[in-house]
């Protein structure tokens, strides 16, 4: 049963895997090529970033499927999707992940009067899509080159980038919606446990893996559920 849900960041990723940027016990961006189209169900364990350079993503709802074009920028928060590409005849699809942990992200969470929100059903609950400003296209191009000239100081290097793409991030006119998205995701109230069993509750999952989902140890996790 396991088998069929496809855990990503897959636990570990291989340090010798050239289309991971890792360091030690941390997995920092993932490459994904594709000669031809796939669909699977994934769990994701770390909230995302995701560009599209290549081909077409599709994040499957129950209410909707939202395409993620090249041009286009994505947050994506842990949970299990349906996922799949489109490739036109002759090309390939190519995209990049850049894993965003929740110690990361709770640094850049502000009290603002932006009221915690508790995960709903829609997908905008999990996905936040617009356009990339020119800075985060040339983000994304510094990025890509990554992949092929690995610096020996990844470790030190890499939180800085993260940190550099969250600030460009809340810049601008999407600066609230990124904020408010950012706040949804690192929050760990005991209300969204209630929300997790009821949606996950027939998924092949771990208690580590609802723990991690609802951002919180395991520990806390069996505190807050009893």
């Amino acid at each position: 049963l396991y088998a069929m849900l496809y855990r990503f960041p897959p636990p570990p990723a291989e340090a010798a895997d050239p289309t991971f940027l890792t360091a030690g016990s941390e997995i920092f961006a993932k490459l994904k090529i594709e000669s031809k189209p796939g669909k699977r169900t994934v769990l994701v364990t770390e909230h995302m970033l995701i560009f599209v350079t290549k081909g077409v993503k599709l994040l499957h709802f129950a209410e909707e499927t939202v395409r993620v074009s090249p041009g286009e920028v994505v947050l994506l928060r842990k949970g299990i999707y349906v996922m799949a590409e489109y490739v036109a005849d002759g090309l390939d699809f190519e995209s990049m992940m850049l894993f965003l942990p929740v110690k990361l992200l709770r640094v850049f969470v502000i009290p603002d009067g932006i009221p915690d929100t508790t995960p709903g059903t829609k997908p905008a609950d999990y996905f936040l899509g617009f356009p990339a400003t020119a800075m985060i296209q040339a983000f994304r191009e510094g990025l890509r080159k990554y992949f092929e000239h690995r610096p020996s100081n990844l470790e030190a290097l890499f939180p800085l980038k993260q940190q550099e793409i969250l600030l460009l991030l809340l810049q601008g006119g999407r600066g609230p919606a990124v904020k408010a998205f950012i706040r949804a995701a690192v929050s760990d109230a005991p209300t969204d446990i209630d929300f997790l069993l009821h949606r996950y509750l027939f998924q092949p999952l771990s208690l580590a893996e609802l723990a991690n989902l609802s951002n919180c140890s395991l520990a806390k996790f069996k505190r807050d559920f009893q």
